[in-house]
């Protein structure tokens, strides 16, 4: 927990990072907030016993936060991995939300994608195969079965051993967060809640006309662009979002 103000906000991480990615914010909006970050599951010290996770157990990990804090209305912040988790949840906590903050959303739109189920079962039975891990995923790439963006994702997550079974979980968790499902794209048609979304000029993981494309038609949504590349949780994202607040 960082700061020390009178609102809530909630931080929810993205892939390989933890919770104290936020303790960047504090400084400039500790005083304007207190920043509430828990670990994902598979990350950090997140005790998780199954193989996936599902968007309805962060929508009950997010409101155990805010009863704790004795808030019936907060922030959310998600960045990469933890802002498509977001936009999945939406359509359950609308109503307790001020606003949502998305930085370098990932997966968004034409960029949706998860895993088939024979994928999930040859990741599962893989999370001990290093060697033959690798050469399904480059023979996947070459059928076009794989994406580009898993395959560079998978490249650099294979090794450790405890990479793999975080990357391999969450990536078997992928088939409950999808961007495109139609209820989820019909609310954020609709959305009334405020909407800042901060994207960076140079990122390699996330195609921000995608993202751009999916949020057109949010009638909340507003945008900025800052330096840099996808590492986004950073003192300069913090002051958009601190300039957004003293503007309320």
């Amino acid at each position: 927990m960082y700061g020390q103000g009178e609102r809530l906000l909630i931080g929810i991480h993205g892939y390989d990072y933890d919770g104290t990615v936020f303790q960047s914010w504090a400084a400039t909006l500790g005083e304007h907030y207190t920043i509430c970050a828990p670990d994902l599951p598979f990350h950090g010290y997140a005790q998780w016993d199954e193989r996936q996770f599902k968007p309805q157990q962060i929508v009950a990990l997010i409101q155990t936060i805010a009863e704790h804090q004795q808030q019936k209305t907060y922030t959310l912040a998600g960045h990469s991995l933890g802002a498509r988790i977001l936009v999945c949840t939406a359509p359950a906590l609308w109503q307790s939300v001020e606003q949502y903050v998305f930085l370098a959303p990932a997966g968004i739109g034409s960029f949706d994608r998860v895993p088939s189920r024979w994928m999930q079962s040859i990741a599962e039975g893989a999370l001990a195969w290093p060697f033959w891990l690798k050469a399904l995923v480059n023979l996947g790439s070459r059928l076009g079965v794989v994406s580009n963006f898993h395959r560079r994702y998978a490249e650099v997550q294979l090794y450790p051993p405890s990479k793999r079974f975080r990357l391999f979980r969450t990536f078997n968790s992928l088939v409950n967060l999808r961007t495109t499902r139609r209820d989820r794209v019909q609310y954020w048609q609709r959305n009334s809640v405020k909407t800042l979304i901060i994207l960076a000029e140079h990122d390699r993981f996330v195609p921000n006309s995608s993202i751009k494309a999916y949020f057109e038609r949010v009638p909340e949504a507003s945008w900025q662009q800052v330096a840099g590349g996808h590492d986004l949780v950073h003192k300069a994202s913090a002051k958009v979002i601190r300039a957004e607040v003293q503007t309320r």
